[in-house]
Order: structure tokens, then sequence, then C-alpha cells
């Protein structure tokens, strides 16, 4: 029926791909659940997708199957992020508390360029009640003369803060993020710490504490060769850690476009299973008897899947590691089972069981990049793979190098496109020389820095790490000298504005399409995917921001310069305006502080006079008092006040920081008609907002 309407032949000649299209519809209904304004009931969620699947079984036979089954992914997939947020559920730190007594199991410790940061569980807090208090919670301390074990009950007192909500509407939801990585508040102390007796560790926490003690045995090992820069990319490719790594050197990383790198995800679990499984085989072809009985092949892709989940398991397990373990496992088992190792099919089944194992994983930068890359790359290769491999292979030495490179060129290319809306929509920037970076440090990490890693490693047992390790730095100081040379090319990265969320899902609709159907039809995404990335030059940014607490805020000028009224310029939401506005992090030239302008009596259409300053854009007024007498004055005067307190004056034009608090960030806009006002949505009755 389908075949011989003439809109859908192009859908029916590829039948075979639409399998490819459940993780979207999956996808979707993860995205419904995050988007409710309330906590949707379990038994809702449950009796749903039950009808569904019983209505796809009975009409099983029926032209309209395809349709259930989509409406079945998308209703499982609404089920998976409810039962992820149920299992996740913990009290979320609501206000800060100041140097309380903090008691709690230590169950992973991070390296800082200025001490280190500590995650503990089973927590007590001084005076907070036990309902209420958070299950983990993580503690910078500012020192490392005296480190904790994994495992041990410590004690300390810490000031606690809860999690930022959103810095403005459409803003990146931190509180939402910790809650799913399970910890409810943060905080540091100046204090030391001393031990404290509890109860022992659970037979779950016994495993995850053996992985961990694991991975700071290895720190151990490489810090004690010298805490510099080199040691701490070290430690982040090897353990997964990256909070000792300086932010000079980050910042060389990211605007080179090799930040990826420090990620423990697809590159160094390929690298790890791949490093292993070609040792693995040449060490059996010596063996010519054991090489004729035996399927070395399927042998060394087992050890390699085991090599594989033990390094992801020792790096804490990282959701992007897991989804690259599970990616890396399906081809190694392709590889065990002969089958083809390697296609978007496999993809999909990843993207599957990714989002069920964690369906808030779809908002995750990092699982958004790492399947848009792979996708793009398997789409561009995967009709003319087997040509291309029999051109490899009968090419001779220099050949294969020349093919070598023509093929990390182009799919550094296709991963670039594929990729660059994607950063520009999260961190509003586009390395242009990434390409060039990317062909010095992947070949870097690929033929020396990680096998000298896993030598390392090996080694660490018997204390022979220190030449692997010498070997690995060298590597990692080439790789960062070309960062840093790169990162200062004229033009090198360029910052943009933030791009609307409608435009994420122009750019991940068409990147699909484009991805996913084999025919000339699937050019047809390429207009959504260009639009959507073009959205940035067309949307506005707002000319107000108010923060949740009803005092910070910022002003954005005529040149895109922000005058902002904060505790201090390196404020989180203070950098994020600043970033979401187009500039670079740690550019401070393009901030002002808000008393300096005050002092000189205003600047632009911000004047100032006895502590209050007026914007003044499009004939509108928008007043920031500083003293709460003076809101009443100003009733009459002006538009919209950011008032400093509660008041009960002119409540239909006021902002107060109770109002922040309880409905969010604001952002002001003003054009010639009116002022229109943005709140973020806290979701007060989700979990993660309560």
């Amino acid at each position: 029926m389908i075949s011989k309407i003439s809109i859908f032949k192009p859908f029916a000649e590829e039948r075979e791909r639409w399998f490819l299209w459940l993780p979207v519809f999956m996808g979707c209904g993860i995205g419904l659940y995050f988007t409710w304004l309330f906590e949707p009931p379990l038994w809702l969620c449950v009796v749903v997708p039950f009808a569904v699947a019983v209505l796809a079984i009975a009409l099983r036979h029926h032209v309209s199957l395809p349709i259930w089954i989509v409406l079945l992914a998308f209703c499982v997939g609404h089920l998976a992020a409810k039962v992820e947020t149920l299992m996740l559920d913990q009290p979320m730190l609501e206000k800060q508390i100041e140097r309380a007594e903090v008691i709690g199991r230590v169950m992973s410790v991070n390296h800082l360029p200025d001490g280190f940061r500590v995650w503990m569980e089973d927590i007590q807090i001084e005076g907070v009640l036990e309902k209420n208090t958070p299950h983990k919670i993580r503690i910078k301390v500012k020192s490392d003369k005296n480190i904790p074990e994994p495992g041990e009950w410590i004690v300390m007192r810490a000031s606690l803060y809860p999690l930022s909500r959103p810095a403005e509407p459409d803003g990146f939801d931190f509180r939402r993020y910790a809650f799913f990585q399970g910890y409810g508040a943060t905080g540091y102390t100046l204090s030391s710490w001393r031990k404290a007796e509890g109860t022992p560790p659970s037979m779950m926490q016994d495993v995850a504490l053996y992985f961990e003690r694991v991975r700071v045995s290895i720190n151990q090992k490489l810090f004690a060769q010298g805490k510099d820069r080199y040691t701490a990319v070290a430690s982040a490719l090897i353990s997964g850690d990256q909070s000792a790594i300086d932010k000079g050197t980050m910042q060389a990383m990211r605007v080179s476009g090799i930040s990826h790198i420090l990620s423990v995800s697809g590159l160094h679990i390929t690298l790890v299973a791949g490093i292993v499984f070609y040792v693995l085989r040449a060490i059996m072809a010596l063996i010519p008897w054991f090489n004729v009985q035996f399927h070395t092949k399927k042998i060394a892709a087992f050890f390699a899947l085991c090599a594989a989940m033990f390094y992801t398991f020792m790096c804490s397990a990282p959701i992007p590691a897991v989804r690259s373990l599970l990616m890396s496992s399906l081809i190694l088992i392709a590889v065990m089972v002969d089958r083809r190792a390697l296609s978007m099919r496999l993809v999909a089944f990843a993207a599957l069981v990714s989002l069920l194992v964690s369906p808030v994983s779809l908002f995750d930068p990092s699982f958004q990049l790492s399947f848009g890359a792979v996708m793009a790359l398997i789409a561009a290769f995967e009709k003319n793979e087997a040509a291309w491999l029999r051109s490899f292979e009968s090419e001779g030495l220099i050949g294969k190098f020349r093919q070598y490179i023509l093929a990390s060129i182009a799919s550094s290319v296709i991963a670039s496109i594929a990729t660059m809306p994607l950063i520009l929509y999260y961190f509003q920037q586009v390395n242009w020389y990434g390409v060039i970076t990317n062909l010095i440090a992947v070949p870097l990490s690929t033929f020396i820095i990680m096998p000298m890693a896993l030598i390392s490693a090996l080694a660490m047992p018997f204390d022979l790490q220190h030449w692997p390790i010498m070997g690995m730095n060298h590597g990692i100081k080439w790789m960062i000298d070309s960062a840093e040379v790169v990162s200062n090319w004229p033009g090198a990265a360029t910052t943009h504005p933030a791009m609307p969320f409608y435009a994420l899902l122009m750019v991940t609709f068409g990147g699909v399409w484009v991805c996913i159907w084999q025919k000339r039809w699937r050019y047809l995404g390429l207009i959504p995917f260009v639009l959507g990335t073009l959205t940035f030059l067309i949307t506005p940014r707002p000319d107000v921001f108010v923060a949740e607490d009803g005092i910070t805020v910022g002003v954005r000028m005529a040149d895109n310069h922000l005058v902002v009224r904060a505790k201090s310029r390196e404020d989180f939401t203070v950098q994020s305006w600043h970033q979401r506005n187009g500039h670079m992090t740690g550019d401070f030239t393009a901030m002002v502080n808000w008393f300096d302008v005050m002092d000189a009596g205003g600047a632009e259409d911000l004047s100032c006079k006895d502590k209050t300053c007026i914007l003044t854009r499009y004939g509108k007024r928008i007043a920031f008092p500083m003293a709460d007498e003076d809101v009443a004055a100003l009733c009459d005067i002006a538009d919209v006040i950011i008032a400093p307190a509660e008041t009960d004056a002119c409540a239909t034009k006021t902002i107060t920081p109770k109002q922040a608090e309880q409905r969010g960030a604001y952002a002001l806009y003003i054009n010639e008609n009116r002022i229109e006002t943005k709140r973020s949505k806290l979701f007060a009755a989700r979990p993660w907002s309560q």
C-alpha cells in the first residue's frame, strides 16, 4: 500500500533503514519527559507503553504496524527516563550552609592544581535532617599534603552550596546535571580532615572502591614523578581525571580543537582495545601450532574486550566511556561471531542501549558529539568501504601511509562539519584549525602516548613505570606544544552568540536525515542542518540578565560588552552570560564592573545617580535601585524595576529576589514596542528542582 503512493516511494525503497530511526523516536520520548512542568505518575508511564505494545502485537500483520512501533519506542524512552529519575532520586541541598561538620565515606578523589576534590557518600551534615541530606556530595580541599584513601570515613568542617539552576532561560541546568550525576551539593573546606568511624561498605560500594583504588594508585605513581601539566594530562588520559590540568593548557587544547582527546571516550577505549587486540594477535602469530589450532582473531577480540571493560571501570565509568565501551563491545563481539564489525545498525543498537541505560545522556554534549561524528563517518564511507579497503591492502608501504594521511584528513573534515553546529550550540565557539591539530594529536595519541600509557600501567605493579611515563610525557609535550602554537594563530577560534534550542532540533533532525537515508532525498536534510547552524546570526540576545538570586544582574551594551553587578566576574552565572553573548571564556576585557560605571555616572544608555542606575532603550526604562526606599519613587518612572529586596511597591513592575528564587533567572528583551520577559522554567515539581 505504502509503496504504491508516490510520495512514500523513497521511504518504502529504504525499508531496511527504518530500524535506524528507533533511537531517534526513543530520544523524542525522553525529551518529552524532561519538558513536563510536573512529575508524571509512574502508573501512567507504565500503562501507556504497555497498551501500545499490546496494540502493536495485535496489529502485527497490519499496514499500520510501523506507526505502532514508532509510538512504542517513544513511550519506552519516556518510561526509561522516569525509571532513571526514580533510581537516582535524592534530596538536593536548598540553602547555603557555612562551616558545618560533615561526615561521610570517601568514594573518589580527584587531583586539582591547588589541592584535591573528594566525593563522599553516606553523608551526615550537622544541623540537617537525614531526609534532607543529599546521598552524595563533592568537596574541594585546598591542600594536597594529606589525601584520604577511598573507602575511609572522614569528618571535616566545610561550607556547602546548592547546585545552581540555569543562568538564563534556555541555559545549561547544572542542578539537573548534578542530580543525574548522583550528587546533591558541592562545597569546600580550608581546614584539615580527620578519620571517623562508620559502617563497612556495601558489596556494590566495594566493587566501585576497588577500581577507585586502582585509579588512585596509578595517579599517585604518576604524580610522584612531578606534578606538572604533562603529568596532569597523562592522568586524564590514563584515569579519566582532568581536574589537575591547569586553565592555560585546557584553554589551548580547546581553542586548537583537540580537547576531546582528554575525555575518556571512543578514542581511548578503541586504542586500548586495539593495542591489546593487535599485540595479542602478533604474539599468537609467533606460535604456528597455536595459530593453526585456534581462532586467534576471536581470542584477541575477547581479551581486548576484557581490557576495554577494565579500563572503563578504572576510569570511574563516566557516561561517555560507558557509551564508548558499548560501541567497542559490539564491534569486538561482531568480530567474535564473524559479523561485519562496523555498520549503521550497530550504531543504532548502541544508541538504543545507551538511551535505555541512561536516558538523560541524550542531553549530554558528549553523547551528541560522539554519535554525530560516528554516524557522519559511517554515512560517508559505508557505500564504498569494501573498495577502499581493497585499495588500501593493494598499496605498498608508502601508498598505505599516503592513504592513511588522506583518510585522516577526510575523517577530520567530516567529523568537524558534523559536530560544528553542536559545538557552536553548547560552547558558542568554532575551532577553524582543528583538522590541523588533530592530524598531529591523534597520531601522537595512537602511536606514542596511549601505547606508552598502557605499558606504564602494566609496569606499575613492578615499579618499572619510569621510562614509559617519560616516553608518554614526551608525546604529551609535543601535543600540547602544537596546541599552543595553533591556538595562537590568528582566528584559531571564533566565538558567536548562543543559538536557540529549536536550532539544535533543526540541526539534529537534518543531520540524522542525511546520515540514515542513502538515496538522493537524503540531501534534503542539509536544509535544516545549514539553516539551524546559522540561527545565531538572527537570534537576539537579552538586553538585561537577572540571576536566580535576584541580586546578580547584567546589562548588555550596544557593543555587546556586559556590565555586571556581581560578587566576582568569575562567578559561574556571569561567565555563562559572558560566553553565551559570544565572548571567549576568560576574556574579561569584554566585561565591565557595575560599580565602576556607577562611579562614572553611567555609560551609553545606562545612567546612574545616587546608587540607582536606569537603562533607557527604545524609550523604555529599566531601573536598578540599590536601596529599598528608592523603589517607590521609581514606580512612575520605570517600566521594570529590579528591586534589591522584597517590596510591595508597584508589584506589577518589580522583579524581586524572592521572585527570582521561585521562578528562576530572568532575561529581558527590549524592542520598540515592549519589554519581553522570559523566565527559566524551574519545574518546581521535578525532583532535581526541589
